[in-house]
């Protein structure tokens, strides 16, 4: 396998920061990298759990036919290595967690990428404990290989129990986009600090940013990043519903 920036076991990475850092277009950075380093080999560890477990059923479960990758927002041309386009399942925060006596929730392929933009607004508030089938699957996520990202303008902002769910936390600090003659996008840097202890997240949340506990990290992306997000995918929360019209 090449060079990955995420665990091929199972990872959650919450990127934060205010608007304008580039944590939208680094998390797309990541599902892109994703799926040009390890989407192969993803899909057939979840090809091979699934078919471990329809070995002990009567109806057998149907196998992914591209390395499983749940969104809530708009993400196009995206490819593996090989050149296969991969459609993404859209998802919402709530309907992601282990099922219960009271409450139910999708049931996601094994080995999936869960990207979650504005992630904040996907689960409850940050005062507010889990609902135990989504504090249930944070927990208990690596067993079903997953890797999650989720982005938000604060750390704080995500849930506690998230947070405490051994998250790696990335905070752009700056991006710099580098364009040819012709203006054309074709290489993009995000230099950053990142926590790999929830303790150091906490103090640096409790600290207001003053704290140290942070390594200094870049990750570049060679191309147009801009041309795999949809860098105004929620501009629809500002229109009208059909029927309705602008304020006068």
């Amino acid at each position: 396998m090449a060079n990955t920036i995420l665990d091929p076991e199972s990872e959650v990475v919450i990127f934060f920061g205010p608007r304008g850092k580039g944590k939208s277009s680094l998390m797309g950075h990541f599902v892109d990298d994703y799926l040009k380093t390890q989407g192969v080999q993803r899909w057939e560890l979840s090809e091979q759990l699934v078919r471990e477990e329809n070995a002990e059923r009567n109806t057998p479960l149907s196998f992914p036919t591209a390395p499983p990758v749940y969104v809530n927002t708009k993400y196009k041309n995206l490819k593996m290595r090989n050149g296969k386009a991969v459609e993404p399942i859209q998802i919402k925060g709530k309907e992601i967690g282990v099922n219960t006596e009271n409450k139910t929730y999708k049931y996601l392929y094994p080995a999936p990428l869960i990207a979650l933009d504005e992630a904040h607004r996907e689960f409850c508030s940050k005062g507010e404990p889990l609902p135990d089938g989504q504090l249930e699957f944070f927990m208990e996520c690596r067993h079903h290989r997953v890797i999650m990202l989720l982005a938000a303008p604060r750390a704080v902002l995500i849930n506690k129990d998230i947070r405490a769910s051994g998250s790696r936390f990335i905070e752009p600090r700056k991006v710099i986009n580098f364009f040819d003659g012709f203006k054309r996008l074709y290489k993009t840097i995000w230099y950053c600090r990142e926590f790999t202890e929830s303790g150091a997240i906490e103090e640096y949340i409790s600290s207001n940013g003053k704290s140290g506990g942070y390594i200094e990290t870049s990750y570049t992306h060679n191309g147009n990043i801009r041309e795999l997000y949809d860098g105004y995918a929620f501009q629809k929360h500002f229109y009208p519903k059909d029927g309705k019209d602008f304020e006068k």
